[in-house]
């Protein structure tokens, strides 16, 4: 170990190691603003970590690197390989998994026993959902895979989890009408935004009940994105979705897609939207946000966890029975779609989806439910209103199999 004494008045003590890679001396190094006996004593022990771990990275077997470690530089790639979107779901997932496994466990160390009762108390403490699980598992899993192809670990301990996943047959019985509301369920909605003197939260849940819009690419709808073709419709531009960014900066950012290739499009809008839209706009540039929280505590847009917390109260207060997350707009948006006789195509395209099992669940549910209606409403058909015909025994049908 030799000692270089900088300009700033600090030390800094640097030792060499011979990488096996290429039979090559590098150098590690460490800073103090002393040189006595105590802090050589510390620098020395500083440098033999960062030679020993430097040597275990470019030899095969485990390291010692941390699950956090390994999960921050994993994220770090997929920054660049991954839509923001996705990005995004996969950090939130990791803060919690990090918040809760701590920032010092190593990753080679953790078994699939330690993952499994993980993933159940997410399950069963937590009461998250089957599906929200398994993404838990799989953002794991790729942390891992990541460490196998870099050299940081040997093995994937995941590939041994086998999650208990719950029955949710009850569940999936009740979540289809649970997922969408009724018209007298949006007025106690509407009614109670304005009894809470937020207007502005009436037009950003309205606005997404009329255009089938996520909840981030309403929030994120600029003034120019408002647009009037040469009949005089007016269309809504879908271009991005507005997210926070992961920094913990409560800073936000408008992606420059949609969150699917599918989401990017172009929304007629019926003319209460185009009200809401006109006036939204007024006095504002072409690049600001349509929608604005006047919440003085917020940061003047709006996102899914605000409204979400909002939409509790207003389900205590109105007593109402279904949960209100903001989605359940878009989902009453494609329900009145389908009981209006909109084909499935037709309503996938206007709210962004290439393929959504909950899209076409609910379009089928309204529609089974429509037909029922009719059958009832055709039983109901005053019998006075029908010719008065004889039976004479020649009115039998053929019943023909369909």
């Amino acid at each position: 170990m030799w000692i270089v004494n900088l300009k700033s008045g600090k030390h800094k003590f640097v030792d060499t190691y011979k990488n096996p890679l290429t039979n090559r001396y590098q150098e590690v190094s460490c800073t103090f603003g002393k040189n006595n006996r105590e802090t050589r004593k510390k620098a020395q022990l500083i440098l033999d970590e960062k030679i020993r771990k430097k040597l275990a990275e470019l030899t095969s077997g485990d390291t010692e690197i941390t699950f956090y470690d390994l999960s921050r530089k994993y994220l770090a790639l997929t920054e660049k390989q991954l839509t923001y979107s996705s990005w995004y779901s996969y950090c939130s997932r990791m803060r919690t998994v990090n918040k809760d496994w701590g920032h010092k466990l190593i990753a080679s160390k953790i078994t699939p026993q330690f993952i499994n009762k993980y993933l159940d108390s997410l399950l069963y403490e937590r009461n998250l959902t089957n599906s929200t699980v398994t993404k838990y598992k799989s953002t794991i899993s790729s942390v891992y895979s990541y460490g196998k192809k870099y050299g940081y670990v040997t093995k994937n301990p995941v590939d041994d989890v086998q999650v208990t996943l719950r029955s949710e047959n009850q569940r999936r019985r009740d979540e289809i009408e649970n997922k969408y509301l009724d018209k007298s369920e949006l007025d106690q909605i509407m009614l109670d935004c304005r009894q809470q003197h937020r207007q502005d939260i009436a037009d950003i849940l309205m606005w997404m009940y009329l255009t089938g819009m996520r909840c981030g690419e309403a929030a994120a709808m600029q003034k120019k994105n408002i647009v009037q073709d040469k009949d005089g419709n007016y269309y809504a531009k879908v271009e991005g979705t507005l997210m926070y960014k992961f920094d913990g900066s409560k800073q936000y950012t408008k992606t420059p897609n949609a969150k699917t290739f599918a989401g990017n499009r172009d929304v007629l809008l019926p003319p209460l939207a185009v009200s809401i839209a006109k006036r939204n706009a007024k006095g504002k540039d072409n690049d600001d946000f349509l929608f604005r929280n006047e919440n003085p505590h917020s940061c003047r847009v709006f996102n899914h966890n605000q409204l979400d917390s909002f939409l509790r109260r207003v389900r205590q207060r109105q007593h109402i029975k279904k949960r209100i997350p903001t989605h359940i707009f878009r989902h009453t948006h494609v329900s009145v779609l389908a009981a209006m006789g909109v084909p499935l195509y037709v309503i996938q395209h206007r709210v962004g989806h290439s393929n959504s099992q909950i899209t076409r669940k609910i379009y089928l549910h309204v529609t089974k439910v429509a037909q029922e209606n009719l059958i009832q409403k055709l039983d109901e058909l005053p019998a006075s209103f029908l010719p008065n015909d004889k039976n004479d025994g020649n009115d039998r049908l053929r019943i023909v199999g369909k």
